[in-house]
């Protein structure tokens, strides 16, 4: 993990690439263009760049620059996620910021320091509700799969569902359950499957149906890689 506060400078371009770990570029001089989640934009002081977990970004860097980078910011790594990647900063949190570039000599205050980035979450424009509308969303997200696990869903579909957009879907199940939502519901219906075999006497291909999978093959497939066994060992080895 790189350390929490950062002062750097860009240099020409970098590859597409993405961190498990939120950062936010704040340009303290020059100018520099993002592209995140393939949004594009170039931003200078006064505006910053919100790049969530999970998401691919790069960078240009056409003229000298001078950045303040954050590498963790607490209350945005666990509970919520930004409506847009480039934002405007209010004066109130431009002022802040070279503040915040000499704590990167601080090196043994980490109170300090954790103090100082929640502070700046309160100044940046981010709504205080999305804090709570992050995990309520992911909740109906979540529930959505797991009580409709047998429909074919599209990303695209379950984010409307949650009033979230696709890529703020995909970053939300990733940092609370580190997993995708394919993934997620992938692990439902196998759930459910191994309630069928306990409790039936369906065939694979009926079971395959009953929880939205294509066919037989495809649910022997995902069963054994998920729980290293075949549905067929499973339920030939239930306790009686």
């Amino acid at each position: 993990m790189r350390n929490s506060i950062e002062v750097m400078s860009y240099k020409d371009t970098a590859s597409a690439h993405l961190h498990q770990h939120t950062q936010i570029v704040l340009p303290l001089s020059g100018r520099l263009i993002l592209d995140v989640d393939n949004t594009q934009q170039a931003v200078t002081f006064g505006q910053a760049c919100f790049i969530s977990a999970g998401l691919a970004h790069t960078h240009l860097a056409l003229e000298d620059n001078h950045c303040l980078v954050l590498n963790a910011l607490p209350i945005w790594d666990s509970k919520i996620e930004s409506d847009a990647s480039f934002v405007e900063l209010s004066p109130q949190a431009q002022a802040y910021l070279p503040f915040l570039s000499s704590l990167t000599d601080d090196k043994v205050n980490t109170l300090k320091t954790h103090q100082a980035l929640n502070l700046l979450a309160h100044l940046l424009p981010i709504p205080q509700e999305k804090i709570i509308k992050a995990d309520t969303r992911l909740a109906i997200a979540k529930q959505r799969l797991d009580y409709y696990y047998e429909k074919s869903w599209h990303l695209s579909e379950l984010a409307e569902e949650a009033h979230l957009s696709p890529s703020q879907l995909s970053v939300l199940f990733k940092r609370h359950l580190g997993m995708t939502p394919k993934q997620y519901l992938l692990q439902r219906r196998l759930r459910e499957a191994k309630v069928w075999l306990s409790s039936t006497n369906k065939s694979l291909d009926e079971i395959a149906q009953e929880i939205g999978m294509s066919n037989a093959s495809a649910l022997v497939r995902s069963f054994s890689k998920q729980y290293h066994m075949t549905p067929g060992y499973y339920r030939a080895n239930l306790p009686h």
